[in-house]
């Protein structure tokens, strides 16, 4: 099993009804190809980790990288490991509108998710990554008031 974190900016103009239509069709292609994973999209930003085979995983990655919806697309970590993270979801989907309790309950679940990798030894590190920069990013939102 391969797995892959990266995180992007969304291109000025990109709607929330674009995601949704960008999601069906990738969750669609993630079925086919046995690709799974998370997105998050929060404030322009999103992050996504993508595990599968590897050749399908770099294969999509490819066209992400080119795919002019967004920029400045960012490789985080990536790994080769037993079993998947996400193995029931094609591609779970989460958009998080401003501060409100969801956006809240999140950061306290990666505020623990968090304080737990560093006490006990990482058995998935692109995880980890993933979920370090989805902490980043809600936490870097809400210290710079945006």
């Amino acid at each position: 099993m391969f797995s892959l974190v990266y995180r992007s900016v969304a291109r000025p103009g990109f709607s929330l009804d674009q995601i949704q239509d960008m999601l069906i069709k990738a969750q669609n292609f993630n079925h086919e190809q046995g690709i799974t994973g998370c997105l998050l999209y929060y404030q322009g930003e999103f992050i996504q980790y993508l595990e599968g085979n590897q050749y399908k995983v770099l294969t999509l990655f490819d066209k992400i990288k080119v795919d002019p919806r967004h920029k400045n697309v960012e490789l985080l970590s990536y790994e080769e490991r037993e079993g998947r993270a996400f193995e029931n979801w094609d591609m779970a989907y989460e958009n998080f509108f401003g501060e409100n309790p969801q956006i809240t309950h999140l950061r306290l679940l990666v505020g623990e998710y968090l304080s737990q990798i560093t006490e006990v030894p990482a058995n998935n590190p692109t995880k980890n990554v993933f979920w370090e920069h989805v902490g980043s990013i809600l936490y870097s939102k809400t210290s710079s008031g945006n």
